[in-house]
């Protein structure tokens, strides 16, 4: 076992951290004002937040090394991709549905709907359901669902949980179930038909968040899903995960100009016009990535315009 104290200081998110627990935010907050911002969260959130995240690069460190030594399959991990994941889980609210990619564990051990023992029962391919309850096994790791029903078959209160849509390991393919999960937000709201239905939405104010690889945006699936949910005005959450590089292949050779989110500019709305609320981050920089996600969650929830960070 590791102990949080040893490495502390060397550790890459360290001086984030730490800056932040002692009020120096390290820069400004990135929004279409650029207003400062005042911590959301007291200390021990703040720290937790590191908890987490440490113990997701831990995960990820170990795990890499089962892979290579022969005693897990197939491995794929997200380290990297922490502090975007811990600053974007304190928005995801119960109701909310997640699409996504296989590098979001940090998501799913924030949100609680995975943890470290689920993530190596799946990576040894556990079919125990009690161990591994996203799959029993049966998918690649970095797969995570929720269950929607009962053991008896009834549906749950799904208003009431963190819901999570099964990943699918073809990349790309969580983006058309991403237009459906935001469309039925919207449906909720709009339709006194559906009023009734209080189990699965409460009247629409769910969000759907999704994420994606800054490679998966170069797929035909992508552009159909963000220009479909543009057009259809629905509460969702876009996140892409841009390191540069996809598994290890340069930006510049798969993406135009090098920078999705440049491409991305042309579907900015203008006032209240229809589009999307564009907002950039630095994915290391804790506090950014709180007000960035914390205005990107209100946009799509009360106002239903999408968002892509």
């Amino acid at each position: 076992s590791l102990s949080l104290s040893l490495c502390l200081e060397t550790h890459p998110f360290y001086p984030y951290f730490y800056a932040v627990v002692n009020g120096n935010h390290m820069g400004k907050v990135a929004s279409r004002t650029k207003e400062n911002h005042t911590m959301p969260f007291d200390k021990e959130t703040i720290l937790n937040d590191y908890r987490i995240a440490y113990q997701s690069r831990q995960a990820s460190l170990i795990g890499r090394k089962e892979v290579l030594t022969g005693k897990a399959k197939f491995g794929i991990f997200g380290d990297g991709k922490e502090i975007p994941q811990v600053a974007l889980a304190h928005y995801f609210e119960k109701g909310d549905f997640r699409s996504g990619y296989y590098r979001d564990q940090t998501m799913a051990f924030a949100l609680g709907y995975s943890n470290v023992k689920e993530f190596f029962a799946q990576r040894y391919a556990d079919t125990d359901l009690d161990k591994e309850p996203s799959s029993g096994g049966r998918q690649m790791n970095g797969h995570f669902a929720t269950r929607s029903l009962n053991p008896d078959g009834t549906w749950k209160d799904l208003t009431d949980m963190y819901n999570c849509s099964a990943d699918v390991s073809p990349t790309g393919s969580q983006m058309p179930r991403l237009v459906g999960l935001a469309y039925a937000s919207k449906l909720y709201r709009e339709l006194d038909s559906l009023s009734h239905l209080t189990q699965f939405s409460n009247n629409g104010n769910e969000v759907a968040w999704g994420t994606i690889g800054n490679a998966s945006c170069a797929e035909g699936m992508f552009w159909e899903a963000i220009n479909a949910m543009g057009v259809l005005k629905t509460p969702v959450v876009m996140s892409i995960w841009d390191d540069g590089y996809g598994i290890s292949v340069s930006n510049e050779i798969q993406v135009t100009k090098n920078n999705v989110g440049e491409l991305l500019q042309g579907f900015q709305r203008e006032g209240e016009g229809p589009g999307y609320e564009v907002l950039t981050a630095r994915g290391w920089n804790y506090p950014e990535l709180l007000a960035t996600y914390e205005k990107a969650a209100r946009w799509a929830r009360e106002e239903h315009v999408p968002v892509i960070v």
